[in-house]
Formats: structure tokens, sequence, C-alpha cells
């Protein structure tokens, strides 16, 4: 019987989309589910429910906590795990050492994509799957190139059936579409940051100022950081839920990695994420408190 193929990625992330697109590369039939890091009950529930001990999983560019992973590991034929995000490293090599049938692959310095692209292909990485890491680990070795790729890839989110079909692909024309993107969202981050008023928020002991943006908070939250010298968080309210980013620089403290920990999330140390229902985001509001 063949082994049946299942894929797990980072949903909302360019990175993460882009290591399903090279899954879907080494593997074409194998199926896709997408997961933040706070995520519905019955989303992981329908992802067990697919696996058995037929299957073998990846996970790319995203962890479960630990109790999670053990119970996809222990219906699954294999699991391999390809994670760069450093709050998720000492959970991963305590599954190593415990499960057989468990292996990762880590790396902090490269991307979900480039590792994968590693992991399956070896080397060289394909120069789009680099500007993706370039942007994703923030280091923009390849300066407009970088954010022009990645401007033109914000389109596919979510969608790696399309980023796949550009893995090989000359990057001149998508550079060009790219660069008008950029263009705008520029406009757009100036504004929001030019008119930004923070609402103050309470995690463990730190004052925290916070902003509302659902989109390019790696961006303002990179700026806001430099602005106030100290980490920042942008929210997303969406239904009853509260999505976190939180950004901060070197020599910041707390880095957004102590504060996203705080409120159950993870990451890198100076971009990490989290997520909480809208009553307990209303009960670490400080009303009244800084607005400017």
């Amino acid at each position: 019987m063949n082994e049946k193929v299942l894929c797990v990625y980072h949903k909302n992330c360019t990175d993460g989309t882009t290591a399903a697109a090279v899954l879907l590369k080494k593997f074409p039939d194998c199926k896709l589910f997408p997961f933040e890091h706070k995520y519905k009950e019955e989303d992981f529930k329908a992802l067990l429910d697919e696996i058995d001990q037929n299957t073998v999983v990846y996970i790319v560019d995203f962890a479960f906590p630990e109790k999670d992973s053990e119970k996809i590991i222990k219906k699954a034929k294999k699991v391999v795990n390809i994670d760069h995000h450093i709050g998720a490293y000492e959970t991963l090599k305590k599954l190593s050492s415990r499960y057989e049938n468990f292996e990762f692959v880590f790396d902090n310095n490269m991307s979900g994509a480039s590792l994968a692209y590693k992991y399956f292909f070896g080397e060289p990485i394909p120069k789009l799957v680099k500007l993706v890491e370039d942007k994703d680990i923030w280091k923009w070795e390849f300066k407009d190139e970088t954010k022009d790729a990645n401007s033109f890839l914000m389109v596919f989110t979510n969608q790696p059936e399309k980023i796949k079909e550009l893995i090989d692909r000359e990057l001149s024309g998508l550079l060009e579409k790219g660069k008008v993107i950029s263009e705008y969202t520029d406009y757009l981050i100036n504004f929001f940051v030019e008119k930004a008023k923070p609402t103050i928020i309470k995690i463990g002991d730190h004052k925290v100022k916070a902003f509302n943006t659902g989109l390019f908070q790696s961006e303002i939250g990179n700026i806001l950081s430099q602005k106030y010298g100290e980490a920042v968080a942008l929210f997303n309210i969406s239904g009853d839920f509260v999505k976190f980013s939180f950004r901060s620089i070197e020599g910041q403290s707390p880095t957004a990695l102590e504060l996203a920990k705080k409120l159950g999330g993870g990451g890198h140390k100076h971009a990490a994420g989290a997520g909480i229902y809208l009553h307990q985001f209303c009960n670490i509001i400080e009303f009244g408190g800084e607005n400017g």
C-alpha cells in the first residue's frame, strides 16, 4: 500500500505558503492543512481524523504544542517537522528523543521554505525561495528584490499551488509587478504609522503599546518599535478572538517572543505571535492610560 502524505503549514504567512508549495513540488498529491498558532479544536480534529498508520505527516514552518504533536506522532507512520521558530526548538528536541517515528529539522538562521527546499531537493535553493527567506528572517540582503518579490507573493498567501508554479521561473516579470504593489503598500504603511496611536495593554508586569492593524504588521511593527524604543504589539480582532503580532529590535527588553509567550504564543526573538479571546483582551487594556 502506498503511503499517504499530509502537509501542515503555517497559515496566513508567505514563508509558510512557500514551504507548502515546496511540499507540493515534491508530493503533488499531498493533502494540505493550514494552521495558525492559535487554532480551533475542530480543525485539529479534522487533521487527526485523516491520519492512520500508513500516513506520513510533514509539518513545515510550524510546530504544534507538545501534547497535540504527540497525538499526531502516535497515530502516524512517520512525522517530519521542519521549522525555524526558536520558541519551538526545545519541544521538538524533546519529542525527537522520545519517539522513533519523529524527525525534526531546525535552523533559526533559515526560513521554513528554504529549510523545506534544502531537505527535499538539496542546494542550490531557488532565488524566489531565498527572497521569501530574506524577508521572513528580516535580513534584507537582496533589498528591493526581496521587497518586490514578497509584495507580489502576498497576493497568493494560502495558495501554495500558485506559488509552486513560480518557484523555478525567471523572476524579472514577477519583480516588475511586485514593484508596483510595493509602491502602494509603502504609502499605506507610512500613512498608518503617521496616524497611529497606541492602546496600552498589560502583559504580565509590562505595559505594552498596541496598535490595531491586520495588515503589514512586520513592517509597521518594526518602524514603531524603533520609534518608541521598545517592543510593540499589533492586534486584529476577528469575531470574538484577538490575534497579536509582537515586534522588537535587538537590545529591547522584553522581546517580542517574551511577550508572546506570556499569552501562550511563540515565534522568533523579535517577531512573535499569540492570540486570546476578546473578553480576555478587554481585561488587559489599560483604560484611561497613555494614548499618545
